[in-house]
């Protein structure tokens, strides 16, 4: 996926509002390894061990170890943000969009300030659901926050979304004021890259796709915006090196066959 969508919440999940203890005297252990000793249930704290480990889960590709995880933080504590937070990023990763979006909503609702949650729920409309315009007011609202630290990369997400939309010229805004922020978001100098080529401004293009490929690895979008980009100013020479990249470290990605497509 294009955005930052997710924040991982190893950090935001020991933030926590008023903590609800209560006693009792039980003694288990799960199959994950989670043991509750005798003493007293503190449910925030086992929902947050759940949830990690729920997150943990999706991250090595064991969704239903992950939705055991995740639906059982929620039954400790139904009301904690980050639970229905994560709750949504799996439904989301899962592809049930009307899930997800019901539940990032309701993290929302309970914590309506928090700007990761207002970032995360913009991309996934970007990027699920493809409400573009919508995706990009949520990222304004993350970036409005006073104690917001990642504006740069809220800001490019807001620029890949415009992108998306074929808002060419806000996107240009954004990524540059991500790079403003923040000069090491290299995905924004692809970004201005894509920019560029919708604009037909195809050395400006090539120039962007250089400084990205100084400074980190190919990916199958860049080798294919590499090889429309040599296509368009006639150099044979990188058009034949860009396809012949892709081939080889994405032979079976959706943009190694486009460049099938169009060569």
């Amino acid at each position: 996926m294009k955005y930052m969508y997710w924040i991982v919440l190893g950090a935001a999940v020991l933030v926590s509002g008023c903590q609800t203890t209560t006693r009792t005297t039980t003694k288990a252990a799960t199959n994950d390894r989670i043991e509750v000793s005798d003493g007293k249930y503190d449910a925030t704290k086992a929902a947050q061990s759940r949830l990690a480990l729920g997150l943990k889960y999706i991250e090595a590709g064991y969704m239903e170890r992950a939705k055991q995880n995740l639906v059982k933080a929620y039954e400790h504590k139904p009301d904690l943000p980050d639970v229905l937070y994560g709750l949504g990023y799996y439904y989301q990763a899962v592809y049930e969009f009307d899930k997800a979006d019901r539940y990032y909503k309701m993290a929302l609702d309970e914590a309506p300030n928090n700007p990761d949650y207002l970032n995360a729920y913009g991309a996934f409309l970007c990027d699920s659901k493809k409400e573009h315009a919508k995706g990009v007011d949520y990222f304004l609202k993350a970036i409005s926050k006073p104690d917001y630290t990642s504006v740069g990369e809220t800001y490019e997400n807001a620029g890949f979304c415009s992108l998306d939309a074929k808002q060419v010229t806000q996107a240009e805004e954004y990524f540059e004021k991500a790079l403003t922020l923040n000069p090491n978001l290299t995905k924004s100098l692809y970004g201005l890259a894509g920019v560029h080529y919708q604009k037909s401004n195809f050395r400006r293009a090539a120039d962007y796709l250089y400084r990205f490929e100084g400074r980190t690895k190919p990916t199958a979008d860049s080798l294919l915006l590499g090889y429309k980009v040599a296509s368009a100013t006639g150099h044979k020479g990188n058009m034949q090196s860009y396809g012949e990249k892709l081939m080889q470290l994405y032979p079976n990605s959706r943009q190694a066959t486009e460049y099938l497509n169009i060569r």
